[in-house]
């Protein structure tokens, strides 16, 4: 990987160059899931012990875990279920959960799981994400392939130069974006995630988009970014909390099994996303 300085703006930004190079794909994404909830994040704040449950007509074990935000695995060896059936009336007992949300995925006027331009819904809790429309008006460019589904996960670090600290993050990746609309001449910018370090994931190029993060590997990769240079040191807390469980939550959404996730040096020439966050990822899949 090579550092390279372009100008944007009228300011000069260093980031981690990574070679990338899109092939075609026939088939468009699909959301295979509606995502899980994730026990981990530090905004998780469930409470020490729990609280009983009642189960309703059409709850079921993932609903129950959605709103309480208690893993389903954990529920089940709690209360001894050998299965997903559930018993109307019947009680459960939810660990270290302290409240009951409204299920969003129920709800009539949210997008459609299945539709391929839905975006991700992410539970209370773990991270919060700022769409693309949030941050950009601008469209996707013709030149773009569709990722035809997606089977493992890049994770990258943009690798700032020291003096881009105290930018908002939201005109870094502003800049990113022109540099690799612009100066690259890509669809929009290479990552379809980015991972600020106040804990918020930013919607980058659209996931029914094959990205352009890792040279000659892009088809079926979601690619992650992590703001900032992690080659000797990790992000902060937030925003490791907020990477984990965004991780997580995609690789439940499009069924990726934790060795399917990658650092982008393990799949091209770079140092990418440098030495302690890839130390991370290889502990995080392990």
């Amino acid at each position: 990987m090579t550092r390279r300085g372009f100008l944007v703006g009228g300011a000069v930004l260093f980031i981690t160059g990574c070679t990338r190079k899109a092939t075609t794909s026939a088939d468009q994404v699909g959301y295979r899931s509606a995502i899980p909830p994730y026990q981990g994040s530090k905004r998780t704040g469930a409470a020490a012990g729990g609280i009983w449950y009642s189960v309703a007509p059409g709850d079921t074990l993932s609903s129950i875990a959605r709103r309480s935000a208690v893993d389903v695995t954990v529920i089940a060896r709690a209360n001894g279920l050998s299965g997903p059936q559930l018993q109307p009336g019947s009680r459960l007992w939810l660990p270290g959960a302290s409240t009951m949300a409204e299920d969003a995925l129920t709800q009539g006027d949210g997008p459609d799981v299945d539709d391929p331009d839905a975006p991700l819904r992410p539970h209370p809790g773990t991270y919060d994400l700022v769409k693309r429309e949030e941050w950009t008006t601008a469209r996707i460019k013709g030149n773009n392939y569709l990722m035809g589904g997606v089977d493992r996960i890049t994770v990258h670090h943009t690798g700032e130069h020291p003096g881009m600290e105290g930018i908002p993050e939201i005109e870094v990746i502003q800049r990113i974006e022109r540099y690799h609309r612009d100066e690259r001449h890509w669809a929009a910018i290479g990552y379809h995630y980015l991972v600020g370090k106040t804990g918020k994931v930013y919607e980058g190029r659209p996931v029914k988009y094959q990205g352009a993060h890792v040279s000659g590997a892009n088809e079926h990769n979601l690619g992650i970014s992590v703001i900032g240079d992690f080659m000797h040191q990790l992000p902060n807390p937030e925003q490791l909390g907020a990477l984990k469980a965004f991780l997580t939550d995609s690789r439940n959404r499009f069924s990726v099994a934790k060795g399917r996730v990658y650092g982008h040096r393990e799949l091209g020439k770079s140092v990418c996303p440098g030495d302690a966050l890839f130390a991370w990822v290889t502990a995080y899949r392990a």
